[in-house]
């Protein structure tokens, strides 16, 4: 398995990962082209890349809420190809080093309850569930609310 590289993403990303992102959910929960670049241009808006022998492997795009010193995830992508490799552990940690850098003190994350593996992952990393957030998907689907408390 190559080296993984994780980065800032960069414009020259943006068709990859919107591809990612649309194969990783259903339509209605995945991004189309204006929703995912509206959330990578906001300001405390932040995307890591990463990348496996020079090929996008996964991304993260996470938002600072710098007043309340807090973070959240909006998506951790990773292509079913790719998945089980640690592609979203280096992202994961990627951004807590910023978050760390910035002393953002909590992360958190919404992510539907029937995503048994993603919710496993999460909980493997720290992240507790707080509380369901009923039908937040489109598709009626509630979500868990999780949150980390991070070191400053």
């Amino acid at each position: 398995m190559p080296k993984t590289l994780v980065r800032r993403a960069a414009s020259k990303d943006f068709p990859t990962l919107l591809s990612i992102d649309q194969a990783s959910f259903p339509p209605g929960i995945a991004y189309d082209s204006e929703e995912l670049s509206y959330f990578m241009l906001r300001e405390d808006a932040h995307t890591f890349v990463a990348e496996a022998g020079g090929t996008i492997v996964g991304f993260l795009l996470m938002e600072i809420a710098p007043r309340r010193r807090s973070a959240t995830i909006i998506t951790l992508d990773i292509p079913v190809e790719y998945r089980r490799n640690g592609y979203a552990t280096d992202l994961l940690l990627a951004s807590e080093e910023t978050l760390k850098e910035r002393l953002v003190g909590r992360y958190d994350l919404q992510v539907d309850v029937n995503n048994a593996g993603a919710i496993a992952f999460y909980r493997r990393h720290g992240f507790e569930t707080l509380r369901v957030l009923p039908h937040y998907y489109v598709n009626g689907n509630d979500a868990y609310l999780m949150t980390k408390r991070l070191a400053t």
